[in-house]
């Protein structure tokens, strides 16, 4: 009964795994780790560090953006481009701007 029970909860990980992944993206952000639900349920990545996050990661990742805004959770968003626009500001002192 053993190898059973064991199979039994190698298949139940997996099913919950593999629904967390269709149907959530898990979003580290600057503060926390934040469980988003997807706008429409499709088999990806479901890991997004958004602490970095450029205005061009944003274009390419349309669906996570929709799905955070959905959520009414678009503080995600906001903080991490303040964290670009920081990086960006202290790259133009660095370099002797303003």
């Amino acid at each position: 009964m053993n190898r059973l029970s064991t199979f039994l909860l190698g298949v139940i990980a997996g099913a919950g795994g593999l629904f967390v992944s269709e149907n959530y993206y898990i979003v580290r952000s600057t503060k926390s780790v934040h469980l988003v639900p997807k706008v429409a349920a499709k088999l990806e990545f479901p890991y997004r560090d958004i602490r970095a996050y450029t205005v061009e990661d944003w274009k390419q990742n349309v669906s996570l953006g929709a799905a955070i805004v959905k959520a009414q959770k678009p503080e995600l968003m906001v903080d991490s481009l303040s964290t670009v626009r920081q990086n960006f500001e202290s790259i133009l002192e660095s370099l002797g701007g303003s």
